[in-house]
């Protein structure tokens, strides 16, 4: 089974390089001509929520490097991003670290990465009074965003198995989004869902009085936060200049933070091997509780 999805995973690569999206120049103004380059990110926020999270940080590249043009690309679903990037659309893309793996073994490096990591941790959430033990939650019906989500899905049915909890046992439903994972639980419609903390933090802020209907079971500990990651054939230059600015930007004065409601703009620099833990993290996983089918080719040899 690892050598199907491996072998179908690379002719995904091995027919997409033809079609990779491959930098514009313009020149609007007959002065010297930009050059715009796509830059992807993971949806987990809905496409309007994306722009409005993700579009001033791009604005803010714009302004800090003269001649390009950053056009920001989101996409309907984990799995129509994930094929984007294997398919090399994007020059740039904010991927989760699981997504990293995947544009790792198709021609991206690591420039960068969200901070800090304590923010990238898994919550439990359930309705009030519904789940007092986590023994209680074998056999139930469990709601996550994604089956390859990181924070929301991956690290809390880690935490259930190392609490002993058949994960197996679990029915697991996938939403989506984080915030119907949310409502679903708020409902009773599942005994518990799968949730970021800074999404939580987010909800619990924006949301008070849906939020007080819920309680949390755990939250698990920390994994390596979403990477910036730069296509090989992006300029060395820009790819430094990018990671430069970025690196800077949670630190500028000029900057409104109250913009960044899950403390989006905050950067430091990365390289590949701040993911290698990772990996290794995600090997364990696979032997002892079975990765989605859909993840096999990130850790196959």
């Amino acid at each position: 089974m690892r050598r199907f999805w491996a072998a179908i995973f690379f002719l995904a690569l091995a027919t997409s390089h033809a079609a990779e999206y491959r930098p514009t120049p313009v020149n609007p103004g007959g002065g010297r001509a930009q050059a715009t380059y796509v830059f992807g990110f993971h949806p987990h926020l809905n496409p309007q929520e994306l722009v409005a999270a993700y579009q001033p940080i791009l604005d803010y590249l714009e302004q800090h490097i003269p001649n390009v043009k950053f056009q920001l690309e989101g996409a309907k679903d984990y799995s129509e991003f994930e094929a984007r990037l294997v398919a090399r659309r994007y020059h740039f893309a904010l991927p989760n670290p699981v997504q990293t793996l995947i544009a790792q073994r198709v021609g991206y490096h690591v420039i960068a990465k969200n901070f800090p990591d304590e923010d990238f941790r898994g919550a439990l959430v359930t309705r009030e009074g519904r789940i007092t033990g986590l023994r209680q939650l074998s056999g139930e019906t469990l709601c996550f965003p994604s089956a390859t989500a990181v924070a929301a899905t991956l690290l809390p049915l880690w935490y259930l198995h190392r609490h002993g909890v058949d994960v197996k046992s679990l029915r697991l439903q996938y939403t989506g989004t984080q915030v119907a994972a949310l409502l679903n639980a708020g409902a009773g419609d599942a005994a518990a869902c799968g949730v970021s903390v800074r999404f939580l933090r987010a909800f619990q802020r924006d949301e008070p009085n849906k939020a007080a209907r819920l309680a949390v079971l755990f939250v698990t500990d920390p994994s390596p936060h979403n990477a910036i990651v730069a296509r090989a054939d992006v300029p060395a230059a820009l790819k430094e200049k990018v990671a430069a600015t970025l690196a800077a930007m949670a630190a500028d004065p000029t900057v409104d933070a109250s913009r960044f409601k899950l403390g989006q703009h905050r950067f430091e620099r990365a390289s590949d091997e701040t993911y290698r833990p990772f990996r290794a993290f995600l090997e364990r996983y696979d032997a002892e509780i079975g990765l989605p089918a859909a993840l096999k080719p990130v850790i196959a040899r």
